[in-house]
């Protein structure tokens, strides 16, 4: 039919030019291309599409971080995994001579490459070269004139653009000879060129994707890690070991097609045979999410959902603040696997899983548990993603008075208590420590209580260089439960 068709559409994602560090998420899995051996931090889907690729139908990790986005997360660490074998595409240039002039390498293994080309031009210049690489026929980065082997080479590496793309290495000092475009889809250059780039996800075990883990090292701060790609023991087990390890909160989720009891079942087993649980928790069912085709929804774990209604509360209110209830109003996310009423969802509570239900109309994360059975201390998952903000934050203020002189007036001891304080005061005025008062509404303490003088810092520790503080914390507890008695009366008796 004759006319114009203008299709629209909506992209939620982050709105807040604040983002709180502890907000964000760290997510290891399988992408089509991109580094292996370190992880990037990334803002938005079409930054992860820059460096990862686009949607794979054999990975979760693309609609994961895309829901974690349109869901209100505002930044994420990528650990991609591939298999023992993996390989990335090259291609060697020649000179005129012919040489070895440099050689082209694709950033991160896959048969991606094979769609990576690179084209040798005549510069505009006298003795200048143009090099220009292209992903799927589309130019990414040139080089502009080069004189120099040297500066071909430190312009690739040096720019942020061809770095989601391939790396250079100079091989000679004789310019590459104008060439037309290169595919790099051979592993085996500057070799033979016969055997063709993979990624080697087949052979991918659980011991790779714990290994994937590595690469979120402590200096990126406190978050939320997870592996939506597999829900086996060894994973989860990794997960729990590296969020208590980095001061981190394990997001777990069971496989898919499971029913509430079965779910049930997986949470128990995990609270009954793992230590240190109150790092973690475990969010069901499966979600349902947009695709690019209109009515049609792609079935994923609930990571990235979860996730993201963390960094919800973290940005708007703060580490105490569960990515539940109001908060955590879907977005993006359509509908859930099967639906849990109040019923099955009051037995997943019990059982420490984390339903996601309709309520209201709309789909929200109903439950704030952690993994732990210490119920006393670690009822809430929040109890410890507090203490973990805590101490990602002491961490990095105390770094400060590292090399500081210790007199003897104990000006050391004042520096530190200043800087604890000035972590914990602001969680005691947003109400993440429970302040105590007495029945006259008399404060009896602040909620926190910090100790850094003589008496835990004896002269002869002090000699060592060891400064030692200590550091009390109430941290608030979650309303999850509202009781209200409505009794009824009839005409002639009085309302009570």
């Amino acid at each position: 039919m004759p006319g114009v068709v203008i299709t629209t559409a909506v992209r939620t994602g982050p709105s807040a030019d604040t983002v709180a560090p502890s907000s964000q998420a760290f997510f290891c899995g399988m992408a089509q291309r991109g580094p292996i051996h370190l992880a990037r931090k990334i803002n938005s889907i079409a930054e992860f599409e820059a460096t990862y690729g686009v949607y794979q139908s054999y990975s979760y990790l693309h609609p994961t971080v895309e829901t974690f986005f349109e869901e209100g997360g505002t930044q994420c660490y990528i650990s991609r995994v591939a298999g023992p074998a993996a390989t990335s595409g090259a291609h060697k240039f020649l000179d005129a001579t012919p040489a070895d002039s440099f050689t082209l390498t694709a950033s991160g293994p896959g048969d991606w490459s094979a769609l990576l080309e690179c084209r040798v031009e005549a510069g505009s210049i006298a003795s200048s070269v143009n090099v220009t690489i292209s992903h799927a026929n589309v130019d990414v980065f040139t080089t502009g004139n080069c004189t120099t082997v040297d500066q071909i080479v430190g312009r690739i590496n040096g720019s942020s653009i061809a770095a989601s793309y391939a790396t250079a290495t100079g091989l000679g000092t004789g310019l590459p000879a104008v060439i037309a475009a290169q595919a790099l889809t051979y592993s085996d250059q500057p070799a033979s060129g016969t055997t063709a780039s993979t990624d080697d996800r087949s052979n991918i075990t659980t011991a790779h994707y714990t290994g994937g883990l590595l690469l979120f090292n402590h200096a990126y701060g406190t978050g939320a890690v997870c592996n939506p790609e597999s829900a086996a023991a060894a994973v989860y087990q990794g997960l729990i070991a590296h969020a208590n390890s980095y001061n981190r909160i394990a997001f777990l989720h069971p496989a898919a097609s499971q029913t509430a009891a079965q779910a049930e079942a997986f949470t128990e087993g995990i609270t009954a045979a793992e230590t240190n649980t109150e790092h973690a928790a475990c969010y069901f069912p499966w979600i349902n999410v947009p695709t690019a085709t209109a009515g049609v929804t792609r079935l994923i774990p609930p990571d990235g959902f979860a996730a993201a209604t963390r960094a919800r509360g973290h940005n708007q209110v703060g580490p105490q603040q569960p990515g539940a209830g109001l908060i955590s109003n879907a977005r993006w996310v359509v509908s859930t696997e099967i639906e849990i009423d109040k019923t099955v969802g009051d037995a997943l509570d019990v059982a420490l899983c984390n339903a996601i239900r309709l309520i209201n109309g709309t789909l929200r994360v109903y439950g704030a548990r952690s993994l732990s059975g210490d119920d006393v201390n670690f009822r809430y998952i929040t109890g410890q993603d507090t203490v973990n903000s805590v101490v990602t934050k002491a961490n990095n203020a105390l770094e400060d008075l590292i090399f500081n002189v210790i007199d003897g007036r104990g000006s050391i001891f004042s520096d530190v208590e200043a800087k604890l304080k000035a972590i914990l005061e602001p969680l005691r005025n947003s109400g993440a420590l429970y302040e105590a008062f007495d029945a006259n509404g008399k404060r009896i303490d602040a909620g926190y209580t910090i100790v850094c003088n003589s008496s835990n810092n004896p002269v002869t520790q002090l000699a060592t260089g060891l400064v030692k503080a200590s550091v009390g914390m109430r941290v608030s507890s979650v309303g999850d439960k509202i009781e209200v008695d409505i009794i009824k009366s009839n005409l002639t008796n009085s309302v009570v």
